[in-house]
């Protein structure tokens, strides 16, 4: 009788510790789920920078071609102006000569080169583009300035490539370490960025 009541204890003991190894390991899988799925977000995020550098990049050489056409064909205007002057008298030459250094170049007048990050309502890492700010300016005829503030009055949030890359190198840091989890809400950018925490309108932007 003895004997099978230590054989019973001997099975309760192995039994518990056989429940104590799976709950271990059920521990150990739950954790490798939970790093795997940070690292998986963290990834997605790298990717989305990288797509949106790459868009950067294509506006930037837009905005350079474009750029030159314009000053080419403003130097053909202003030489083709010079010329028709030259064939008047010699005091009308000089007057359109003085009049022709003294003017403002006609590059300066649309602006150029200017392009940013916009993140919109749904926040990361779905409602974010790199848009050309000096393009939208030459279309509907205002400043840079104009536009910018019109954007983050309609609620867009706007980057620099330097300040993109900054945040997300943060946000990657966070959701390694599980600070923080994707999709991340344009108002939780707003926050971890320090800009505005008001709610404004929000209005789309068409893709370029």
């Amino acid at each position: 009788m003895k004997s099978f009541h230590d054989h019973l204890e001997n099975l309760q003991s192995q039994a518990k510790k056989l429940a104590e190894s799976g709950l271990a390991l059920n521990s150990i899988f739950d954790q490798e789920e939970i790093r795997l799925k940070r690292e998986d977000e963290a990834s997605s995020l790298r990717a989305v920078y990288r797509a949106v550098e790459e868009q950067l990049q294509r506006l930037e050489r837009t905005e350079a071609s474009v750029e030159l056409g314009h000053s080419q064909g403003n130097l053909i205007l202003s030489l083709g102006g010079l010329a028709v002057a030259a064939m008047g008298s010699k005091s009308n030459r000089l007057s359109a000569m003085r009049d022709y250094l003294l003017r403002e170049p006609t590059h300066r007048q649309q602006p150029f080169g200017l392009v940013m990050v916009c993140i919109g309502p749904k926040g990361l890492p779905d409602d974010v583009r790199g848009i050309s700010i000096s393009q939208l300016a030459r279309e509907s005829n205002r400043l840079e300035s104009q536009i910018i503030n019109k954007l983050r009055e309609d609620g867009y949030l706007l980057f620099s490539q330097e300040a993109f890359s900054a945040l997300i190198d943060k946000l990657t840091g966070d959701i390694q370490e599980g600070r923080l989890s994707l999709p991340i809400s344009r108002d939780k950018l707003a926050e971890i960025a320090g800009l505005n925490k008001s709610k404004p309108s929000i209005k789309v932007i068409e893709a370029e």
